[in-house]
């Protein structure tokens, strides 16, 4: 059956795509009926018909739902799905509940079109082809972990998910929110709040990995008048892996204050702290001969045991929200961030892309061993102001913002060469001892110092000629200042007397957003939209001057319905991206040496397809469809890669998602059951090493005792398949990561 399903998904992709519009079709006449049903017997059992406004909180907790009412990730705007002119997803508290998820990479493993990737280790997202950049923190960009040239020397650490209510996810580039980066889309995790009933509740978690956790959560408030409330989570978790001593832990303590000031101002103010212990695999295991899977167990784990990451994050935040009428609202906010990172490893990998496999016998030569200490900060401040205005007849809105950023990094890299051999199916770990790090003379060693320094103005409106169409208009100034100090200590194992190396780059960009919705009926709308992004290049031309920045142009049209007031969304998109000022290299015949023009372009297209919320009280469903394909305008890497060549081949031309949860009628109605598949067809690497077409299947069933205490058991690839994450750089002897093999999580939910 999961051979036969897979065949019929990537043969009949078409097909597939059809029974998607059918499904989205056949919904909105369901909900439709419905409805007009309801509102018949309304009419002829009600003299008196209350209408009451759409609820703008984003919040998802305790509302039993796969979706939410109103978003702010695209123009900071609070909009419906259906208002937002553009492709965007949630992944609410009860998706993250019902599938065990805690990490935002198993989160974005389960949305329409992210494609998550293993880099060095480090998992990093993709949308359309392009990365995701940045993740927000109520609308507050930070770096994402594994967005530095290398990931393997990121500090960055992701929450733990306990923390948020939610991820809003908008796909495409967002050029009102976000001031510079790839044009793959956004990421916002909208932190937990406090509130004003006194709530306490936690879980335990345990799968057959031995992973073990606890969670706690408090909130209420602190005074007779509720004007002053606060909330803590905590998670202790003992992390484990399928892969051979891989395990770590984890522990977040978040805390989170609320303070009315009167009646039109509040004030916000919190923190977390987190540290993460964890066993780096940054090499993945060896492919067979030409690509072949080379049936090495699952377990297989090729770093030394000592390998490990201690990984620190502080966060610290303050917000204050004044509403000087009904119509407009000030709100400002501060955010702080300090991670800091050390971490050693070694490993045995080949990195030779002459490397033809691993045979039963074989042996895969040491790689590095490395000693990598990082710290990175960033402070922020935000400003936006929203309002309202009357004209011909009709009400607008208008906003307004300022962000300034600063963002400062910097560490040691210090590593060590060894040049022995082992045999990947006899590795232990041990061969290697750990290094006297500051003893002996090393391969290489250098530090390093980084700063970011942006200024960023924003306006736009949301104009309604008529009460169906709106326009919604903006543009965002970015002026943004790099510099960074790079100092070599030693060279292959000889000292560096060299200077410093010291790059300074100013960028400032006006950058456009334009979009459009035209409401058919009450429950359909069509959109257009248009915007672009920046991302400074750091390649230079002939005359020794940077390169323009690469700019990232989004252009997007679609349908959108809703239903139940907003708890039953769905929507189609076709998507071009185009990507140029891309650096090529070019050789200078007269000066003899290799420079850069700022010639190339990429482009991808496609579909996204997906419905999210409730059928009925008691069924959730979450579904959704994409179809990519890119490739290259112009020719690259000095003619390797001619103009044609799919751009992105660790994107899958086809992904679907979808998982389901139903409360079972009747007497049996403290059952509720759920399931779900992940699919994708074919990806390769730049190096040609493929992985076929896959679906994974998913499911749980939970058992609630009463209102306060349930028990899940959640299961996931439950048919085993032994398959490959994708990765753009997978050679035959490196960067193979397997998926997780068969899971099971047993969780106990409780609260008082």
């Amino acid at each position: 059956m999961q051979i036969y399903f897979e065949k019929i998904f990537m043969q009949h992709s078409f097909k597939l795509t059809l029974i998607a519009t059918m499904l989205t079709g056949s919904v909105s006449a369901y909900a439709d009926e419905t409805i007009n049903a309801g509102s018949k017997a309304e009419a002829t059992s009600l003299e008196t018909v209350q209408v009451t406004a759409r609820n703008r909180n984003t919040r998802t907790e305790n509302r039993n739902s796969y979706t939410t009412s109103a978003m702010r990730t695209t123009t900071g705007l609070s909009l419906s799905p259906k208002e937002t002119p553009q492709s965007v997803s949630v992944i609410t508290k009860r998706q993250m509940s019902d599938q065990g998820i805690t990490s935002m990479e198993d989160a974005l493993k389960t949305t329409t079109g992210i494609n998550v990737i293993r880099d060095t280790g480090t998992a990093r997202f993709q949308s359309r082809g392009f990365y995701i950049d940045q993740i927000e923190e109520d609308g507050i960009s930070s770096v994402v972990p594994g967005a530095v040239a290398n990931p393997m020397y990121d500090a960055q650490s992701s929450t733990d998910l306990a923390v948020y209510d939610h991820i809003e996810v908008v796909r495409g580039a967002t050029g009102l929110t976000q001031a510079n980066g790839e044009p793959g889309g956004t990421v916002n995790a909208v932190r937990k709040r406090p509130t004003s009933q006194t709530q306490i509740q936690g879980d335990l978690m345990f799968n057959r990995f031995g992973t073990a956790r606890a969670t706690i959560d408090a909130s209420g408030s602190l005074n007779e008048a509720k004007t002053l409330r606060g909330r803590v989570v905590g998670v202790a978790s003992r992390d484990g892996s399928f892969k051979d001593s891989a395990a770590g832990n984890t522990f977040t303590l978040y805390g989170v204050m609320d303070a009315q000031l009167g009646e039109n101002t509040k004030l916000t103010w919190g923190g977390l702290y987190q540290r993460k212990i964890s066993t780096p695999d940054d090499w993945g295991i060896p492919m067979g001969v030409n690509g072949s899977d080379s049936g090495l167990p699952r377990d297989t784990f090729l770093s030394y045991d000592w390998s490990r990451n201690r990984a620190r994050k502080i966060n610290l935040f303050a917000e204050v929200e004044h509403h000087f009428s009904d119509d407009w609202k000030l709100t400002g906010a501060l955010n702080y961030n300090n991670n800091h990172s050390l971490k050693r490893n070694g490993g045995i990998y080949s990195g030779n892309t002459s490397y033809a496999g691993w045979t039963t016998g074989g042996v895969l030569p040491s790689g590095w061993l490395g000693r990598y200490d990082r710290n990175e900060k960033q402070f922020t401040i935000k400003t936006n102001l929203n309002g309202k205005y009357r004209l011909l007849g009709q009400e607008h809105d208008v906003f307004f913002g300022y962000t300034y950023n600063h963002k400062s990094g910097g560490g040691e890299r210090r590593q060590f060469r060894h040049l022995q051999s082992y045999d990947p199916s006899a590795f232990r770990g041990n061969e290697v001892a750990e290094p006297n790090w500051y003893a002996g003379t090393p391969w290489m060693l250098w530090d390093y110092d980084n700063t970011e320094r942006s200024h960023s103005l924003m306006a736009g409106t949301r104009f309604n000629p008529t009460e169906k169409l709106h326009i919604l208009a903006g543009t965002r100034y970015t002026n943004m200042t790099t510099k960074s100090v790079v100092d070599y200590h030693y060279t292959s194992g000889a000292v560096d007397n060299d200077p410093d190396s010291v790059t300074r780059r100013k960028h400032h960009r006006f950058i456009p957003y334009f979009g459009i919705t035209y409401d058919i009926t009450p429950h359909h709308s069509i959109y257009a939209s248009y915007t672009s992004i920046f991302k400074p290049n750091g390649y230079k031309d002939r005359h020794e001057r940077y390169l323009p920045p690469v700019l990232g142009n989004n252009y997007e049209i679609g349908w959108k319905g809703e239903w139940y007031q907003g708890k039953l969304n769905a929507s189609v998109a076709l998507f071009n991206i185009v990507q140029k000022n891309r650096s090529v290299q070019v050789y200078d015949n007269i000066m003899s040496r290799w420079y850069y023009e700022p010639v190339g372009r990429v482009r991808s297209r496609g579909v996204d397809m997906e419905i999210s919320g409730k059928l009925t009280d008691d069924w959730q469903l979450f579904a959704g469809y994409t179809l990519n394909n890119s490739k290259y305008l112009d020719a690259e890497n000095r003619g390797a890669i001619p103009a044609g060549t799919n751009f992105s081949k660790h994107t899958p031309r086809h992904m679907f998602r979808l998982y389901t949860s139903y409360r079972l009628p009747g007497a049996a109605n403290k059952w509720t059951i759920g399931g779900g598949v992940t699919a994708q067809s074919e990806t390769s690497s730049l190096a040609n090493v493929k992985q076929g077409g896959y679906a994974l299947l998913n499911a749980n069933v939970q058992y609630s005792f009463n209102d306060n205490m349930k028990l899940s058991l959640i299961g996931s690839n439950l048919t085993g398949r032994r398959v490959y994450e994708n990765q753009k750089t997978r050679q035959n002897g490196i960067n193979n990561y397997l998926i997780e093999p068969r899971n099971f999580v047993l969780k106990f939910d409780w609260k008082l």
